[in-house]
Protein backbone atom coordinates (compact mmCIF):
# COMPACT_ATOMS: atom_id res chain seq x y z
CA UNK A 1 0.00 0.00 0.00
CA UNK A 2 1.29 3.45 -0.85
CA UNK A 3 0.15 6.71 0.66
CA UNK A 4 1.83 10.06 0.24
CA UNK A 5 2.17 12.84 2.79
CA UNK A 6 4.20 15.82 1.59
CA UNK A 7 7.55 14.31 0.52
CA UNK A 8 7.08 11.03 2.38
CA UNK A 9 6.38 7.51 1.10
CA UNK A 10 4.44 5.21 3.41
CA UNK A 11 4.31 1.42 3.16
CA UNK A 12 2.03 -0.51 5.51
CA UNK A 13 2.31 -4.21 6.29
CA UNK A 14 3.31 -6.97 8.68
CA UNK A 15 6.24 -5.76 10.76
CA UNK A 16 8.63 -8.03 12.60
CA UNK A 17 11.99 -8.16 14.33
CA UNK A 18 13.96 -11.25 13.37
CA UNK A 19 17.07 -11.77 15.52
CA UNK A 20 17.29 -8.03 16.01
CA UNK A 21 16.79 -7.11 12.35
CA UNK A 22 13.64 -5.20 11.46
CA UNK A 23 11.66 -6.47 8.50
CA UNK A 24 8.44 -5.46 6.76
CA UNK A 25 6.36 -7.81 4.60
CA UNK A 26 4.13 -5.64 2.46
CA UNK A 27 2.92 -4.54 -0.95
CA UNK A 28 4.02 -1.39 -2.77
CA UNK A 29 2.67 -0.18 -6.08
CA UNK A 30 4.85 -0.61 -9.15
CA UNK A 31 5.61 3.08 -9.52
CA UNK A 32 6.99 3.27 -5.97
CA UNK A 33 9.26 0.30 -6.58
CA UNK A 34 10.38 1.72 -9.92
CA UNK A 35 11.05 5.21 -8.57
CA UNK A 36 13.17 4.04 -5.64
CA UNK A 37 14.88 0.83 -6.74
CA UNK A 38 18.66 0.42 -6.98
CA UNK A 39 20.69 -2.66 -7.90
CA UNK A 40 24.31 -2.92 -6.76
CA UNK A 41 25.91 -4.39 -9.91
CA UNK A 42 29.36 -5.93 -9.55
CA UNK A 43 31.99 -3.82 -11.33
CA UNK A 44 35.00 -5.93 -12.42
CA UNK A 45 37.12 -2.78 -12.70
CA UNK A 46 36.69 -1.65 -9.08
CA UNK A 47 35.55 -4.86 -7.37
CA UNK A 48 32.58 -2.94 -5.94
CA UNK A 49 29.00 -4.27 -5.98
CA UNK A 50 27.84 -7.87 -5.89
CA UNK A 51 25.10 -8.64 -8.42
CA UNK A 52 25.33 -9.90 -11.98
CA UNK A 53 24.54 -7.43 -14.75
CA UNK A 54 20.87 -7.75 -15.79
CA UNK A 55 20.14 -10.03 -18.71
CA UNK A 56 18.00 -8.15 -21.23
CA UNK A 57 16.20 -11.29 -22.39
CA UNK A 58 15.11 -12.10 -18.83
CA UNK A 59 13.86 -8.55 -18.28
CA UNK A 60 11.81 -8.71 -21.49
CA UNK A 61 10.48 -12.14 -20.55
CA UNK A 62 9.30 -10.80 -17.17
CA UNK A 63 7.65 -7.80 -18.83
CA UNK A 64 5.79 -10.04 -21.31
CA UNK A 65 4.67 -12.32 -18.50
CA UNK A 66 3.09 -9.49 -16.48
CA UNK A 67 1.63 -7.78 -19.55
CA UNK A 68 0.67 -10.21 -22.29
CA UNK A 69 0.11 -13.26 -20.08
CA UNK A 70 -1.54 -11.27 -17.28
CA UNK A 71 0.88 -12.89 -14.85
CA UNK A 72 0.90 -12.37 -11.10
CA UNK A 73 3.83 -11.78 -8.76
CA UNK A 74 3.28 -13.87 -5.60
CA UNK A 75 6.96 -14.00 -4.59
CA UNK A 76 8.32 -10.83 -3.01
CA UNK A 77 11.25 -8.78 -4.18
CA UNK A 78 13.92 -8.76 -1.48
CA UNK A 79 14.86 -5.13 -0.80
CA UNK A 80 16.78 -3.21 1.82
CA UNK A 81 16.87 0.28 3.27
CA UNK A 82 20.56 0.62 4.01
CA UNK A 83 21.96 1.36 7.43
CA UNK A 84 23.50 4.65 6.29
CA UNK A 85 19.99 5.94 5.45
CA UNK A 86 18.32 4.84 8.69
CA UNK A 87 18.15 8.13 10.55
CA UNK A 88 14.97 9.66 11.98
CA UNK A 89 14.97 12.52 9.50
CA UNK A 90 14.75 10.15 6.54
CA UNK A 91 13.12 6.94 7.85
CA UNK A 92 10.46 6.46 10.51
CA UNK A 93 9.08 3.11 11.70
CA UNK A 94 5.57 3.32 13.17
CA UNK A 95 4.45 0.35 15.29
CA UNK A 96 0.69 -0.23 15.65
CA UNK A 97 0.88 -1.96 19.03
CA UNK A 98 3.41 -3.16 21.65
CA UNK A 99 6.06 -0.51 21.02
CA UNK A 100 7.97 -1.67 24.12
CA UNK A 101 8.16 -5.27 22.89
CA UNK A 102 9.32 -4.11 19.48
CA UNK A 103 12.09 -1.91 20.92
CA UNK A 104 13.28 -4.62 23.30
CA UNK A 105 13.60 -7.15 20.46
CA UNK A 106 15.64 -4.66 18.43
CA UNK A 107 17.98 -3.90 21.36
CA UNK A 108 18.35 -7.51 22.54
CA UNK A 109 18.66 -9.14 19.12
CA UNK A 110 15.37 -10.94 19.74
CA UNK A 111 12.19 -11.71 17.83
CA UNK A 112 8.86 -9.85 17.63
CA UNK A 113 5.81 -9.95 15.36
CA UNK A 114 3.25 -7.21 14.79
CA UNK A 115 2.00 -4.69 12.25
CA UNK A 116 3.02 -1.18 11.34
CA UNK A 117 4.40 1.01 8.58
CA UNK A 118 7.54 2.70 7.44
CA UNK A 119 7.79 6.25 6.18
CA UNK A 120 10.77 7.42 4.15
CA UNK A 121 11.69 10.45 2.09
CA UNK A 122 11.37 10.58 -1.70
CA UNK A 123 15.13 10.58 -2.31
CA UNK A 124 15.82 7.27 -0.54
CA UNK A 125 16.86 4.10 -2.39
CA UNK A 126 15.34 0.64 -2.04
CA UNK A 127 18.25 -1.71 -2.76
CA UNK A 128 17.02 -4.86 -4.52
CA UNK A 129 19.13 -7.89 -3.60
CA UNK A 130 16.87 -10.51 -5.15
CA UNK A 131 14.42 -10.03 -8.02
CA UNK A 132 16.20 -7.50 -10.22
CA UNK A 133 14.86 -9.03 -13.46
CA UNK A 134 11.26 -8.92 -12.25
CA UNK A 135 11.81 -5.33 -11.16
CA UNK A 136 13.36 -4.60 -14.55
CA UNK A 137 10.28 -6.04 -16.22
CA UNK A 138 8.14 -3.64 -14.19
CA UNK A 139 10.32 -0.73 -15.30
CA UNK A 140 9.89 -1.70 -18.94
CA UNK A 141 6.12 -1.89 -18.60
CA UNK A 142 5.94 1.45 -16.79
CA UNK A 143 7.87 3.11 -19.61
CA UNK A 144 5.25 1.84 -22.06
CA UNK A 145 1.94 2.14 -20.19
CA UNK A 146 0.85 4.33 -17.29
CA UNK A 147 -2.04 2.08 -16.21
CA UNK A 148 0.50 -0.36 -14.75
CA UNK A 149 1.54 2.11 -12.03
CA UNK A 150 -0.80 0.67 -9.39
CA UNK A 151 0.20 -2.99 -9.92
CA UNK A 152 0.75 -4.38 -6.36
CA UNK A 153 4.32 -5.60 -5.94
CA UNK A 154 5.07 -7.84 -2.92
CA UNK A 155 8.24 -6.82 -1.09
CA UNK A 156 10.19 -8.23 1.80
CA UNK A 157 11.97 -5.19 3.18
CA UNK A 158 14.88 -5.37 5.60
CA UNK A 159 15.72 -2.23 7.51
CA UNK A 160 19.29 -1.23 8.20
CA UNK A 161 21.56 -3.82 6.61
CA UNK A 162 24.88 -2.42 5.43
CA UNK A 163 26.12 -3.31 1.90
CA UNK A 164 28.23 -6.21 3.23
CA UNK A 165 25.26 -7.78 5.02
CA UNK A 166 23.12 -7.16 1.96
CA UNK A 167 25.69 -8.94 -0.18
CA UNK A 168 25.73 -11.90 2.20
CA UNK A 169 21.93 -12.18 2.06
CA UNK A 170 22.14 -12.13 -1.75
CA UNK A 171 24.80 -14.86 -1.68
CA UNK A 172 22.86 -17.09 0.72
CA UNK A 173 19.56 -16.72 -1.14
CA UNK A 174 21.10 -17.41 -4.54
CA UNK A 175 23.40 -20.28 -3.59
CA UNK A 176 21.00 -22.11 -1.26
CA UNK A 177 17.91 -21.62 -3.39
CA UNK A 178 17.96 -20.31 -6.96
CA UNK A 179 21.74 -20.57 -7.41
CA UNK A 180 23.70 -17.62 -8.71
CA UNK A 181 26.32 -18.50 -11.30
CA UNK A 182 29.57 -19.83 -9.87
CA UNK A 183 31.78 -17.08 -11.24
CA UNK A 184 30.06 -14.43 -9.17
CA UNK A 185 29.18 -16.64 -6.19
CA UNK A 186 32.81 -17.61 -5.56
CA UNK A 187 33.98 -14.05 -6.05
CA UNK A 188 31.43 -12.87 -3.48
CA UNK A 189 32.44 -15.62 -1.05
CA UNK A 190 36.07 -14.48 -1.31
CA UNK A 191 35.08 -10.85 -0.83
CA UNK A 192 32.97 -11.66 2.24
CA UNK A 193 35.67 -13.84 3.79
CA UNK A 194 38.20 -11.00 3.55
CA UNK A 195 36.10 -8.96 5.97
CA UNK A 196 34.65 -11.75 8.13
CA UNK A 197 37.03 -13.81 10.35
CA UNK A 198 34.17 -16.08 11.46
CA UNK A 199 33.35 -16.93 7.85
CA UNK A 200 37.02 -17.72 7.19
CA UNK A 201 37.07 -20.08 10.19
CA UNK A 202 33.85 -21.75 9.06
CA UNK A 203 35.22 -22.29 5.54
CA UNK A 204 38.40 -23.80 6.96
CA UNK A 205 36.41 -26.11 9.25
CA UNK A 206 34.32 -27.27 6.27
CA UNK A 207 37.44 -27.67 4.07
CA UNK A 208 36.12 -25.01 1.68
CA UNK A 209 38.76 -22.38 2.34
CA UNK A 210 40.57 -23.58 -0.79
CA UNK A 211 38.01 -21.55 -2.79
CA UNK A 212 39.06 -18.23 -1.27
CA UNK A 213 42.72 -19.27 -1.37
CA UNK A 214 42.36 -20.15 -5.06
CA UNK A 215 40.91 -16.75 -5.88
CA UNK A 216 43.74 -15.06 -4.02
CA UNK A 217 46.24 -17.10 -6.07
CA UNK A 218 44.53 -16.14 -9.34
CA UNK A 219 44.66 -12.47 -8.35
CA UNK A 220 48.39 -12.77 -7.70
CA UNK A 221 48.98 -14.75 -10.90
CA UNK A 222 47.31 -12.00 -12.93
CA UNK A 223 49.91 -9.52 -11.68
CA UNK A 224 52.86 -11.58 -12.94
CA UNK A 225 54.44 -11.28 -16.35
CA UNK A 226 53.75 -14.74 -17.68
CA UNK A 227 51.47 -17.04 -19.71
CA UNK A 228 48.32 -16.25 -17.71
CA UNK A 229 48.41 -12.47 -17.77
CA UNK A 230 45.20 -11.24 -19.41
CA UNK A 231 43.75 -14.73 -19.84
CA UNK A 232 41.04 -14.72 -17.13
CA UNK A 233 37.42 -13.77 -17.74
CA UNK A 234 35.90 -11.77 -14.87
CA UNK A 235 32.28 -11.97 -13.72
CA UNK A 236 30.02 -9.49 -15.55
CA UNK A 237 32.55 -9.08 -18.35
CA UNK A 238 31.69 -10.49 -21.75
CA UNK A 239 34.29 -12.16 -23.89
CA UNK A 240 35.02 -10.32 -27.12
CA UNK A 241 36.99 -11.38 -30.17
CA UNK A 242 40.69 -10.73 -29.78
CA UNK A 243 40.60 -9.89 -26.06
CA UNK A 244 43.01 -12.72 -25.22
CA UNK A 245 40.70 -14.22 -22.60
CA UNK A 246 40.72 -18.03 -22.58
CA UNK A 247 39.08 -19.22 -19.34
CA UNK A 248 36.57 -17.97 -16.74
CA UNK A 249 38.28 -17.13 -13.48
CA UNK A 250 36.24 -19.62 -11.36
CA UNK A 251 37.05 -22.50 -13.71
CA UNK A 252 40.76 -21.81 -13.33
CA UNK A 253 40.34 -21.38 -9.57
CA UNK A 254 38.54 -24.72 -9.35
CA UNK A 255 41.35 -26.41 -11.27
CA UNK A 256 43.77 -25.37 -8.51
CA UNK A 257 42.26 -27.61 -5.81
CA UNK A 258 44.77 -30.49 -6.25
CA UNK A 259 47.59 -27.94 -6.13
CA UNK A 260 46.31 -26.22 -3.00
CA UNK A 261 45.76 -29.60 -1.32
CA UNK A 262 49.49 -30.37 -1.55
CA UNK A 263 51.11 -30.34 1.92
CA UNK A 264 53.74 -27.91 0.63
CA UNK A 265 51.11 -25.36 -0.35
CA UNK A 266 48.58 -25.80 2.49
CA UNK A 267 50.07 -22.87 4.39
CA UNK A 268 51.86 -21.11 1.56
CA UNK A 269 50.79 -17.56 0.82
CA UNK A 270 49.00 -16.78 -2.44
CA UNK A 271 51.97 -14.95 -3.97
CA UNK A 272 54.24 -17.97 -3.45
CA UNK A 273 51.78 -20.41 -5.05
CA UNK A 274 51.25 -17.99 -7.93
CA UNK A 275 55.01 -17.75 -8.50
CA UNK A 276 55.25 -21.57 -8.70
CA UNK A 277 52.32 -21.74 -11.15
CA UNK A 278 53.82 -19.00 -13.27
CA UNK A 279 57.15 -20.84 -13.43
CA UNK A 280 55.40 -24.16 -14.22
CA UNK A 281 53.42 -22.75 -17.12
CA UNK A 282 56.41 -20.75 -18.35
CA UNK A 283 58.37 -24.02 -18.43
CA UNK A 284 55.58 -25.66 -20.43
CA UNK A 285 55.68 -22.70 -22.82
CA UNK A 286 59.40 -23.22 -23.38
CA UNK A 287 58.78 -26.87 -24.26
CA UNK A 288 55.80 -26.18 -26.54
CA UNK A 289 55.40 -22.46 -27.41
CA UNK A 290 52.84 -22.60 -30.24
CA UNK A 291 49.64 -22.94 -28.13
CA UNK A 292 50.58 -19.83 -26.13
CA UNK A 293 51.04 -17.62 -29.19
CA UNK A 294 47.41 -17.91 -30.35
CA UNK A 295 45.92 -19.16 -27.09
CA UNK A 296 42.26 -18.91 -28.17
CA UNK A 297 42.93 -21.42 -30.98
CA UNK A 298 44.11 -24.07 -28.51
CA UNK A 299 42.60 -25.73 -25.42
CA UNK A 300 45.87 -25.77 -23.48
CA UNK A 301 44.89 -22.61 -21.58
CA UNK A 302 41.20 -23.46 -21.46
CA UNK A 303 39.35 -25.78 -19.13
CA UNK A 304 40.70 -29.09 -20.42
CA UNK A 305 44.33 -28.01 -20.34
CA UNK A 306 44.24 -26.15 -17.02
CA UNK A 307 42.44 -28.94 -15.16
CA UNK A 308 44.61 -31.73 -16.55
CA UNK A 309 47.94 -29.95 -16.10
CA UNK A 310 47.11 -28.93 -12.54
CA UNK A 311 46.17 -32.52 -11.74
CA UNK A 312 49.71 -33.62 -12.57
CA UNK A 313 51.51 -30.69 -10.94
CA UNK A 314 51.97 -32.50 -7.57
CA UNK A 315 53.93 -35.25 -9.35
CA UNK A 316 55.91 -32.67 -11.32
CA UNK A 317 56.85 -30.84 -8.11
CA UNK A 318 58.09 -34.09 -6.53
CA UNK A 319 60.34 -34.77 -9.52
CA UNK A 320 61.67 -31.18 -9.60
CA UNK A 321 62.53 -31.36 -5.91
CA UNK A 322 64.20 -34.74 -6.24
CA UNK A 323 66.45 -33.18 -8.90
CA UNK A 324 67.29 -30.29 -6.62
CA UNK A 325 65.41 -27.82 -8.79
CA UNK A 326 63.83 -24.58 -7.56
CA UNK A 327 60.07 -24.41 -7.88
CA UNK A 328 60.06 -20.75 -8.90
CA UNK A 329 62.35 -21.27 -11.92
CA UNK A 330 60.80 -22.13 -15.33
CA UNK A 331 63.90 -24.12 -16.30
CA UNK A 332 63.21 -26.58 -13.48
CA UNK A 333 60.11 -27.77 -15.35
CA UNK A 334 61.37 -28.00 -18.92
CA UNK A 335 63.15 -31.32 -18.38
CA UNK A 336 60.20 -32.82 -16.53
CA UNK A 337 57.71 -31.71 -19.20
CA UNK A 338 59.92 -32.34 -22.23
CA UNK A 339 57.78 -35.23 -23.47
CA UNK A 340 54.52 -33.26 -23.39
CA UNK A 341 54.73 -32.65 -27.17
CA UNK A 342 54.80 -36.44 -27.72
CA UNK A 343 51.15 -36.80 -26.74
CA UNK A 344 49.18 -38.00 -29.74
CA UNK A 345 45.76 -39.20 -30.75
CA UNK A 346 43.34 -39.36 -33.63
CA UNK A 347 40.80 -36.75 -34.61
CA UNK A 348 38.67 -35.98 -37.65
CA UNK A 349 40.22 -33.42 -40.00
CA UNK A 350 38.44 -30.86 -42.19
CA UNK A 351 37.93 -33.49 -44.90
CA UNK A 352 36.17 -35.85 -42.51
CA UNK A 353 39.15 -38.18 -42.37
CA UNK A 354 40.80 -39.56 -39.25
CA UNK A 355 44.30 -38.26 -38.77
CA UNK A 356 46.91 -38.55 -36.06
CA UNK A 357 47.65 -35.33 -34.18
CA UNK A 358 50.61 -34.69 -31.91
CA UNK A 359 52.63 -31.80 -30.53
CA UNK A 360 50.82 -28.46 -30.60
CA UNK A 361 48.20 -29.89 -33.01
CA UNK A 362 47.07 -32.28 -30.25
CA UNK A 363 45.88 -29.20 -28.31
CA UNK A 364 44.13 -27.32 -31.13
CA UNK A 365 40.45 -26.47 -30.66
CA UNK A 366 38.45 -29.30 -32.22
CA UNK A 367 41.43 -31.66 -32.16
CA UNK A 368 42.30 -34.50 -29.76
CA UNK A 369 42.47 -32.61 -26.46
CA UNK A 370 39.06 -31.04 -27.07
CA UNK A 371 37.53 -34.51 -26.81
CA UNK A 372 38.50 -34.90 -23.16
CA UNK A 373 35.48 -33.01 -21.85
CA UNK A 374 33.80 -33.26 -18.47
CA UNK A 375 35.40 -34.42 -15.23
CA UNK A 376 35.97 -37.96 -16.47
CA UNK A 377 37.54 -36.80 -19.72
CA UNK A 378 39.88 -34.34 -18.00
CA UNK A 379 40.89 -37.03 -15.53
CA UNK A 380 41.84 -39.29 -18.47
CA UNK A 381 43.77 -36.44 -20.08
CA UNK A 382 45.63 -35.93 -16.81
CA UNK A 383 46.54 -39.61 -16.70
CA UNK A 384 47.75 -39.42 -20.30
CA UNK A 385 50.01 -36.48 -19.44
CA UNK A 386 51.17 -38.29 -16.31
CA UNK A 387 52.32 -41.22 -18.47
CA UNK A 388 54.81 -38.87 -20.14
CA UNK A 389 56.34 -37.68 -16.86
CA UNK A 390 59.27 -39.19 -15.00
CA UNK A 391 58.09 -41.20 -12.03
CA UNK A 392 59.11 -39.68 -8.67
CA UNK A 393 60.12 -43.18 -7.57
CA UNK A 394 62.74 -43.32 -10.32
CA UNK A 395 64.54 -40.37 -8.77
CA UNK A 396 64.76 -41.72 -5.23
CA UNK A 397 68.36 -42.22 -4.12
CA UNK A 398 69.07 -44.64 -1.25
Amino acid sequence: MREQSLATIQIVGALCVQRGTRMLQAFADAITVSDHQEVDIFDPETGEGYQRAPVTARVRKAARYYDEKKGRMPNPLLVNLRKVDMDEERVVVVVDDDQAGYEKAVLDGGNWIGTGRIEFTENLSLWIYDGQHRAGGLNQLLSEQEDFEDFPVPISLTLGLDPGEEMREFYEVNTNAASVKTDLAWQLLTKMAEADPELREMLAAEDRDWITRAYAVVDELEKLDGPWQGRFQEANRRKTRGDGVTIPKPQFARSLKPVLDMPSFKRADAATVAAVLNAYWSGIKQVMPEPFEEASDYVLQKGNGAVALHRVLPQVVEVVRSHGGRLGQPGAYTGVMKDLPTLEGESVDNNGQLSTRSGADFWKVGSVASGFSGDAGRRRLGLLIQSRLPSPAETIQL
